[in-house]
């Protein structure tokens, strides 16, 4: 119960002073979810809590991590260029759901 709240209590200070939706329709949120996604699952798969369920990521992760951040970083420049606030949120809501199933599995 307790690690739920805190991990509730640690998203919504993610969102500090800004808005929802202006949060949501940020490349820069989109950054650093992926980045946390990346530690994240960094840990977890190299501590042997979990293995990765993303098969194009689990593959990847066969050559190491570097192809993995390669593409996080192509990802980013692709919605940095796409400029389209409606494919940023559904990247954000993806990818920081991800980050949060990741802690969630790391402190269960």
């Amino acid at each position: 119960m307790w690690k739920y709240l805190l991990l509730t209590v640690l998203g919504l200070s993610l969102l500090g002073c800004s808005t929802l939706k202006t949060t949501l329709e940020s490349t820069d949120t989109f950054a650093v979810c992926k980045t946390a996604d990346v530690v994240t699952t960094y840990v977890g798969v190299n501590s042997g809590t979990f293995v990765e369920a993303n098969p194009i990521v689990a593959k990847l992760l066969t050559h190491g991590w570097l192809p993995w951040i390669a593409l996080s970083a192509g990802l980013y420049w692709a919605l940095v260029e796409l400029d389209n606030k409606t494919v940023t949120t559904a990247a954000n809501i993806v990818t920081c759901g991800v980050v949060g199933n990741n802690l969630y599995l790391l402190v269960k």
